[in-house]
């Protein structure tokens, strides 16, 4: 897009729905510290109870568990139909305190609630953050059999006609997390390099995935304050979702980049992209039935149909973000490195 155009769009009242990195007249504060070190006093897994997923082989590993739900209830006051679950994996000796949401038949892909963005959301961090460096709980999905699922949901249907399955989006819960009162404190953040460095990731993946529910209550901040953590939760509103609440400006706030500056090492990845890349976010969940009609994940392959976010083959179905989502991932990411380049946003 020509600078002009870009800046005069930006210059409009809806300018935080198009994705513009920063606001065409701002110039950056500097921060007073030459690097973010990482608090070696502090646990950094504090606030996970247990380490993201990040390979193929822990997918399998779980995907192959047997599934139990101990204890569900309600969870929040949101539309989307979600519970707070505890759930088992008695082969493997672990148990999750998750969040839950059962996809329904003919509803695959919520206008409010999207599990493929849920999980692309999680997965594109792979993209150009450390695991430690998360932002966003471990999101994933499984089918679990509806003779297991209807012990604590009766009247559950299978997802897809000709399975025994429902399709289940499963979210992390996390530990020792707060509603911050404040999210942003432009003074701590030119002073404070931790905050800084936990500020800037979080702005980061919001901006590449243009959050659009950031609402008080989707920002939770770590308890730790000596390592602040900043986390984006419930994110099936992004990637350019089009129904939002335009008349809640803290809902879409965090979809540009708000902070002055950004660490270097992980603009120095973003930069090291290439488009096809990006072309791993096409199919972020895949599954194939097995001898019992129950969806069983298998290595994401190639999109059925790339234009297309929830792909259905007979009962083989493919989850993911269309040619046009991840187009806009790119544009943003050489939008943000324009104005890295050009000043706009400093680096630590």
């Amino acid at each position: 897009m020509h600078a002009s155009v870009r800046i005069a769009l930006c210059l409009l009242l809806v300018a935080p729905a198009l994705g513009c990195a920063t606001m065409p007249w701002s110039k950056p504060a500097q921060v007073r510290f030459e690097k973010a070190p990482v608090p070696t006093d502090v646990d950094p897994w504090v606030n996970w109870p247990a380490r993201p997923i990040t390979t193929w082989e822990e997918v399998q590993e779980l995907q192959g568990a047997d599934f139990v739900v101990v204890s569900e209830k309600r969870a929040g006051a949101g539309v989307t139909g979600a519970v707070e679950a505890r759930i088992a994996l008695p082969s493997l000796g672990r148990d999750f305190h998750v969040k839950a949401k059962s996809l329904l038949p003919g509803q695959l892909d919520g206008w409010n609630a999207s599990a493929r963005k849920e999980v692309a959301a999680y997965q594109i961090q792979l993209l150009f953050l450390e695991p430690i460096d998360f932002v966003v709980p471990t999101s994933t999905m499984r089918c679990v059999r509806l003779d297991v699922w209807r012990k604590s949901f009766p009247d559950t249907q299978a997802s897809i006609p000709g399975t025994q399955c429902v399709l289940v989006n499963l979210s992390m819960w996390l530990n020792d997390l707060t509603v911050p009162d404040v999210v942003y404190d432009e003074e701590r953040f030119l002073d404070d390099p931790n905050y800084a460095y936990r500020l800037a990731h979080f702005n980061l993946l919001t901006y590449l995935i243009k959050a659009r529910d950031l609402r008080q209550g989707n920002i939770l901040v770590s308890k730790h304050d000596a390592d602040r953590r900043v986390f984006a939760i419930d994110n099936g509103i992004s990637f350019g979702a089009w129904f939002y609440n335009w008349f809640n400006p803290s809902s879409y706030t965090w979809q540009r980049i708000t902070v002055p500056a950004l660490p270097r090492a992980t603009v120095g990845r973003l930069r090291a992209l290439k488009r096809e890349d990006l072309d791993v976010l096409a199919t972020v969940v895949h599954f194939v039935p097995d001898d019992d009609d129950v969806l069983r994940r298998i290595a994401p392959g190639a999109p059925f149909d790339p234009d297309e976010g929830v792909r259905l083959d007979g009962t083989r179905l493919q989850f993911g973000l269309t040619r046009g989502e991840i187009d806009d991932v790119w544009e943003r990411i050489e939008d943000l490195l324009e104005d890295l380049d050009d000043g706009k946003i400093g680096t630590f």
